[in-house]
């Protein structure tokens, strides 16, 4: 048995030097590829590394940002809001847009830039940025919608905005004001004189929000047979 062992042992000492020696030949012979591919492997880490710090600097540099205008978009003054105070204390909206509009900060202040040139009746840009949110936040996606619609119905085309409405209410059963957003696509199929979504949408208001306040609302609109 003990000399078995110790040919089984000799063994595994020959095969790990022969895969050894092989390594070494492959090794010269292909000296060049491996530099090539460690040196692209150091490249795409280090890539990784400076994009991913790269996106957490923008999203600093927007919150900090947006932190400063908040008051004066809270009060109203959106054009001031749009394009910052003329000291600099604030540069505004449009600036973090801008500069760092793919962050999720960034994101944010798109709806919040698009809420002011709708306030200010500039709808073709309150469109624009509406439809250019793409962070992750589901309140603000259905909140983007919402402006969507907002911007059809100031437009007079009720049908899209009915439709936008409807997109708000769907986007997640965790933001608060999905009642609404149904009201108001219900209010816009109504102006749309579109009676079979109306009647759709009323019966999935009553259903999915028994409690809600908008409820007792109804009867202005037209919903009977």
């Amino acid at each position: 048995m003990a000399k078995l062992g110790k040919n089984v042992s000799k063994s595994h000492e020959d095969k790990l030097m022969v895969l050894y020696y092989k390594s070494q030949e492959y090794y010269e012979n292909n000296k060049n590829r491996v530099y090539i591919i460690a040196t692209i492997v150091v490249a795409v880490v280090a890539l990784i590394f400076f994009y991913f710090n790269y996106k957490t600097r923008n999203n600093e540099n927007a919150g900090l940002e947006l932190s400063k205008i908040k008051g004066v978009y809270a009060n109203g003054s959106f054009q001031q809001a749009i394009n910052g105070d003329s000291l600099g204390i604030s540069r505004g909206l449009l600036y973090i847009v801008d500069n760092y509009g793919s962050s999720e900060n960034g994101e944010i202040a798109k709806v919040m830039l698009a809420n002011s040139y709708y306030a200010l009746r500039d709808y073709d840009k309150a469109e624009k940025y509406y439809k250019d949110y793409s962070g992750s936040n589901d309140i603000y996606k259905a909140a983007a919608n919402a402006g969507i619609a907002s911007v059809y119905e100031a437009k007079n085309d009720f049908q899209s905005a009915a439709k936008y409405y409807m997109k708000a209410s769907s986007q997640s059963k965790l933001v608060t004001n999905n009642d609404e957003y149904l009201f108001y696509a219900i209010k816009n199929y109504s102006l749309a004189k579109d009676t079979e979504n109306l009647k759709k949408t009323v019966k999935e208001l009553k259903k999915d929000y028994p409690k809600s306040k908008y409820i007792q609302q109804l009867n202005r609109y037209d919903t009977s047979d």
